[in-house]
Order: C-alpha cells, then sequence, then structure tokens
C-alpha cells in the first residue's frame, strides 16, 4: 500500500457516507416530484417518472462523488445498470403503492409518498451493493497478489 492508498475500511465508510448524502438529497428530489406528479396524474405513473430522472441524476452524483469515477469512459454503461436497478426500485416501490391501495384506496398524497419513501429506502441497500460493485476498479495483479496471505 502506498502513502496514497487508503485502507479498504476508509474507503468504505467514505464511500458510505457520500452515497448517504447523495441518497437523502436523491430522496427527497424524488419524493418532491412525486407529490407533485402525483397531482397531475396516476400514481404508479408518477411513481416512475419521479424513479427514471432520479436515476440518472443519483447515477452520475455517486460515479462521480462516491466511486471517483471521472471522464466519459464507462458512462453510459453505468448508466445503463443503474436504469436496470431502477426496476428493483420501481418494483419496491410500486409494490408498496399496490399495498396501500389495498389498505387505503382514497389515501392522501401524503402517505402514498411516505410510502414510496419505504418502498425507496428497501431499494437503496440493493442499489449501492451493486454500484459499488459495478464501479470499483478490478485490482491489479499486484494488489490481488498483495491481499493473498503469505503465512498460514
Amino acid at each position: 500500500m502506498t502513502v496514497t492508498d487508503s485502507p479498504p475500511r476508509r474507503v468504505l465508510s467514505g464511500q458510505l457516507v457520500r452515497f448517504a448524502i447523495i441518497g437523502v438529497a436523491s430522496t427527497v428530489l424524488n419524493l418532491v416530484l412525486f407529490a407533485l406528479l402525483d397531482q397531475i396524474m396516476g400514481r404508479q405513473v408518477a411513481n416512475f417518472v419521479a424513479l427514471v430522472l432520479c436515476t440518472v441524476i443519483n447515477t452520475a452524483a455517486n460515479r462521480f462523488f462516491t466511486f471517483g469515477v471521472r471522464g466519459s469512459q464507462g458512462h453510459a454503461k453505468v448508466q445503463l445498470q443503474s436504469l436496470a436497478l431502477l426496476a428493483v426500485t420501481w418494483a419496491a416501490t410500486a409494490l408498496a403503492l399496490v399495498v396501500l391501495h389495498h389498505i387505503a384506496p382514497d389515501a392522501s398524497t401524503w402517505w402514498a409518498t411516505v410510502t414510496v419513501a419505504a418502498g425507496n429506502a428497501i431499494a437503496t441497500v440493493v442499489r449501492f451493493v451493486l454500484l459499488r460493485r459495478w464501479m470499483s476498479p478490478a485490482p491489479t495483479a499486484q494488489e490481488a497478489a498483495e491481499a493473498i496471505p503469505t503465512e498460514l
């Protein structure tokens, strides 16, 4: 490990903090968009539109700030992977809205927004794990060799 390298635990904790900050901002934006769109279109459509917009913004922010990926190389691939993750998030939030509609068909926008937030929270854990895996560079041959214990 060189002086500029960070121990894995420190890298992970820094990534978690940055991911959380971006996640909170993205979630707030998502919920505001959902609440506004819920007033003019159906809940499921509002949910989907808000999720797509926020997924693109969230992925770009996490790519740059959380995982330190610069430049345009691989940008389209990561955006496509994140849109695939959108399916997980959309499924969680759409199912939550279906359950809300079953329990309280006349639920207010406030309760629908809280429900979407709960679905988002569940999907966020999956999103971090997959984004971290996709965006972390593969170890070099030397790093891999250094990681293998030499003593038994």
